[in-house]
């Protein structure tokens, strides 16, 4: 899947925008967001330049959509949830 969004950048005092174009089959899948039923709702994927970004499934109108991610949040999101993945993908973290 593939789709031209907007990445808004802060340069300084300045805020650009960006538009991009993303491609589910050139980047690498992270992980799979469930919700309380099991079922996939997103999909987490790592763009080639290094943006976090997620294919976001909607049951009610059986449509999908892809969505640039807060790159802190989502780092944040596959830290908790996939730590293995995150320590792969970003490097090693100071241990606790």
């Amino acid at each position: 899947m593939k789709a031209i969004l907007t990445m808004i950048k802060q340069n300084g005092n300045k805020t650009e925008n960006e538009r991009l174009l993303f491609d589910t089959e050139k980047s690498k899948e992270i992980c799979e967001v469930k919700n309380v039923h099991g079922f996939v709702v997103e999909k987490i994927y790592l763009s080639p330049g290094g943006i976090i970004f997620s294919k976001i499934f909607s049951k009610i109108t059986n449509q999908e959509k892809l969505k640039v991610q807060d790159q802190e949040l989502a780092k944040e999101y596959i830290a908790e949830h996939h730590p293995e993945t995150y320590i792969e993908i970003f490097g090693e973290v100071k241990r606790a």
